[in-house]
């Protein structure tokens, strides 16, 4: 099982710990700059699916699949799976498998707009209860000139996120705006986990934690 540390210690004492079913930096600082103490846990599910599913049921199963993965592990955790992908004229854009794709990517989205979907489920081991969501949003993207395109891939950013760029990042100034929760660009939509948790019977106050004194 691959634990991955991120940041500060933190003193989860009363609160809850939500198991993080990624190895996503992202979306682990996400939780954890909103005050939930987050333990990550690399699932190392198959990412595979059907070719028939559209880019809405290939993030919801994969998540899905994530969670479900590592609840097996930790069965009476709070396990969190996400799955993200850019969606493109109907096609499902993940992390390109090259800086030459990466550079493709781009090029097709220059000066356009695109849809970042996240599927979410949720798993409360000590009851046996999981939930799932969708959360979407609009993202519009800048032109960068094929300089600035060759330079954001040479720094490797692109080479691991879905659709090959940030909003928080180096790819952040080539973003125009987005329409929608941009957390779930990031990879967790946190007003999504809030109502999800709810559904559970738990609050998103119960996850928050307190700081170590140094």
């Amino acid at each position: 099982m691959n634990c991955i540390p991120y940041g500060d210690r933190v003193t989860p004492s009363s609160a809850a710990v939500l198991v993080l079913a990624s190895g996503s930096q992202g979306r682990l600082r996400l939780l954890r700059e909103a005050g939930i103490y987050a333990e990550a846990v690399v699932s190392g599910v198959d990412e595979t699916t059907d070719e028939d599913l559209d880019t809405a049921a290939i993030v919801q199963e994969l998540a899905n699949r994530k969670a479900s993965a590592v609840a097996a592990r930790r069965p009476a955790a709070l396990v969190l799976g996400c799955d993200s992908l850019l969606d493109l004229d109907g096609v499902a854009l993940g992390k390109p498998e090259s800086a030459e794709q990466a550079l493709s990517i781009w090029r097709r989205l220059a000066g356009r707009e695109g849809t970042l979907l996240t599927g979410h489920c949720l798993i409360d081991g000590s009851s046996g209860r999981r939930v799932s969501g969708l959360a979407t949003t609009v993202v519009r993207f800048g032109t960068p000139s094929e300089t600035e395109l060759a330079a954001y891939v040479a720094s490797g950013e692109p080479l691991v996120l879905a659709g090959a760029f940030s909003i928080d990042g180096r790819g952040a100034p080539f973003i125009d705006g987005i329409d929608g929760d941009p957390g779930n660009v990031i990879g967790v939509s946190l007003p999504l986990l809030r109502r999800m948790l709810a559904d559970l019977g738990i609050a998103i106050t119960d996850l928050w934690h307190t700081p170590a004194s140094a």
